[in-house]
């Protein structure tokens, strides 16, 4: 029993060595006029077919420092070999194998904007039709120079160009073509921060080279950025219009304006790694996030200088806004004839006069005060007090003038930063809209 086993085994083996023998024949039989030198055509003046497609697999990187887009592609190509065809029939039914592509001749296809290539194989494999096609398709991992345009980030779309062209071979001898047989659809999603927008294909001749280019549309996606940069920077802005509620001579309306702006310029220092870099152009979202900036400034500066400017001088109890004012535009305020501070300190004068004048001529001594004296005294502590009232009321008045002053610019102040605001985010939205 043992015996016919080891009989079997030792005929399956020599069976299995015959039909490999008889394919690797076959094959050797089949491609014995083709060369891995010679361009495959039988009539030299007549150039080659090149038949190539491009599919994008994966967006892996892209660097706007360096201005480089690492994709992974799928690149095939077809081409006929005219030494190479057979009748299926006359070799069991056999349309098609496989052979290393080292052992066929390959075009010769190179990318122009490549920086670095990595094949998934050194030596790939290509595909023999029995009518004498030949298809290669390699998987590549390609970094690119492209020029990023980033004015319109993150809301921008870049295109970068694929460009083929034979290294060596002119149009004379290989001319480029679109495999509309292989072309199929593109996966949009998936890629990570960017979307693949669209892939189109141009061919055109350059120096007596055929080249065909595949351009690349890629669209950021640009959520990430909305949530954590314009919308944060938003909310600040509404925060400091909001202020502008707070009345314009309280304390707390500075220091609140102060920590405001102070807590937008950590935001902008801790998002620095987020930002781009960028070289010729300034990304609008750059101008967005400065502009930003200015503003809180200038408000905070608005508070301050009103504040500043409505501070009564000690001498003559008028404020520099009120002589701004006064030099500007004098009929906003009342000056005709003296001013109710001179008016009374005119009448103090006036009643100190008439007290030293009754003293010296004895009018008024010690002992001598009958009922006049004392009414005398009476009025003049009534006046006295009459004075301080009207002081005080003065004082009120012109505080309550200043105020109201005050206000006033400030509300003016309040609807230019408005005005200002909304044509800011109309400019940036039709800018963002308009050029997408």
């Amino acid at each position: 029993m043992a015996g016919w086993i080891t009989l079997l085994a030792v005929f399956l083996s020599s069976t299995v060595c015959c039909a490999n023998s008889d394919m690797i024949s076959v094959v050797s039989n089949i491609t014995r006029f083709s060369s891995a030198w010679v361009r495959p055509v039988k009539d030299w003046s007549s150039p080659l077919s090149l038949y190539l497609d491009l599919h994008v697999l994966k967006i892996l990187d892209v660097n706007e420092k360096e201005e480089t887009v690492k994709l992974h592609i799928r690149l095939s190509q077809r081409w006929r070999d005219e030494f190479v065809s057979w009748d299926p029939s006359w070799y069991g039914g056999l349309s098609n194998f496989t052979v290393p592509a080292s052992r066929i001749w390959t075009p010769d296809i190179t990318i122009r904007e490549a920086i670095a290539i990595h094949r998934q194989y050194s030596d790939g494999y290509a595909c023999i039709e029995w009518t004498g096609w030949v298809n290669k398709v390699e998987d590549i991992i390609l970094t690119l120079h492209c020029d990023l345009a980033m004015l319109l980030f993150p809301f921008d779309q870049q295109k970068c160009n694929i460009t083929l062209y034979p290294q060596l071979h002119t149009e004379q001898d290989v001319l480029l073509y679109v495999d509309t047989r292989r072309r199929s659809e593109f996966d949009r999603k998936g890629h990570g921060e960017w979307d693949l927008m669209e892939v189109k294909v141009y061919t055109y001749s350059q120096k007596q080279y055929s080249h065909l280019s595949f351009q690349v549309e890629l669209g950021r996606y640009s959520l990430f950025y909305v949530l954590n940069l314009m919308v944060p920077s938003a909310m600040v802005m509404l925060i400091d219009v909001a202020a502008f509620a707070v009345p314009v001579n309280c304390a707390e309306r500075i220091p609140f304006k102060v920590t405001l702006l102070f807590g937008y310029t950590v935001f902008l220092v801790l998002i620095t790694d987020i930002l781009p870099p960028f070289r010729d152009t300034t990304p609008v979202l750059g101008v967005y996030l400065v502009v930003c900036l200015i503003l809180l400034c200038v408000s905070m500066g608005e508070s301050v200088l009103l504040l500043t400017l409505g501070q009564p001088d000690s001498h003559t109890h008028t404020t520099p806004l009120e002589k701004i004012i006064q030099r500007v535009s004098p009929q906003l305020l009342k000056t005709d004839g003296p001013t109710e501070h001179l008016r009374a300190y005119r009448r103090h004068v006036s009643r100190g006069l008439r007290r030293s004048f009754a003293l010296r001529h004895g009018r008024v001594g010690p002992g001598l005060c009958g009922r006049g004296c004392v009414i005398d005294r009476l009025k003049e502590e009534l006046e006295d007090v009459s004075e301080e009232l009207r002081k005080l009321n003065w004082v009120n008045a012109q505080r309550s003038s200043r105020l109201h002053l005050m206000e006033a610019l400030d509300r003016f102040c309040f609807k230019l930063y408005i005005s200002t605001l909304a044509v800011f985010a109309l400019s940036l939205t039709l800018l963002w809209t308009l050029n997408r």
